[in-house]
């Protein structure tokens, strides 16, 4: 690439970029779709939730997780922090950024945990409740196909149900809670 083609295309995108800038400071940028509202307002704030984890082959296993999520990228999102704590087991965290896709019309739950899993998942607003597609990942080598659906059953409430199919069995995590400060 010549300079001179470098120079005129960064001076496209400046004008692009700065175009985007002044029709938001002006107030002509189109309005956000209600969706991305309410897909991080709903998850917005600290979470304590408890649930029970069923694995293949073993007693189900109480457990309490915390999810604290923060509007982030100018409210267009939510950056979360979950960490799970269970008796008789290392503590397993994640970081997650979950917002409304526009383009695509679906709410997006991109998460990484610390045993190195990472999950894109993609669902939709069906009433007070998102239901994801399936998502078929790799788990130790072998196949798994995870369901997940976030509740929001009244205000400042939230359910968390995976059923996650592997060779193995079903392992089901259903858990739920409440935002602080909720009634």
């Amino acid at each position: 690439m010549s300079a001179r083609s470098a120079l005129a295309g960064l001076s496209l995108l400046a004008g692009l970029l700065g175009s985007g800038a002044d029709a938001r400071a002006q107030g002509n940028a189109p309005s956000p779709p209600l969706e991305l509202k309410r897909t991080v307002d709903a998850f917005a704030g600290h979470w304590a939730l408890t649930g029970i984890d069923t694995e293949p082959g073993a007693q189900p296993v109480q457990l309490k997780l915390t999810l604290d999520c923060k509007r982030s990228a100018l409210g267009a999102a939510a950056s979360c922090e979950l960490a799970e704590r269970r008796p008789g087991a290392a503590p397993l965290e994640a970081t997650s950024v979950i917002a409304y896709s526009p383009e695509e019309h679906v709410v997006r739950w991109m998460e990484v945990w610390s045993r190195g899993e990472s999950h894109d998942h993609h669902g939709v607003w069906k009433g007070d409740a998102i239901v994801f597609a399936p998502l078929a990942y790799t788990v130790a080598g072998k196949p798994a196909t995870e369901r997940l659906e976030v509740e929001f059953p009244s205000p400042g409430e939230l359910r968390l149900r995976s059923v996650t199919e592997t060779p193995a069995g079903k392992s089901i995590l259903d858990c739920s809670g409440k935002r602080a400060g909720s009634r």
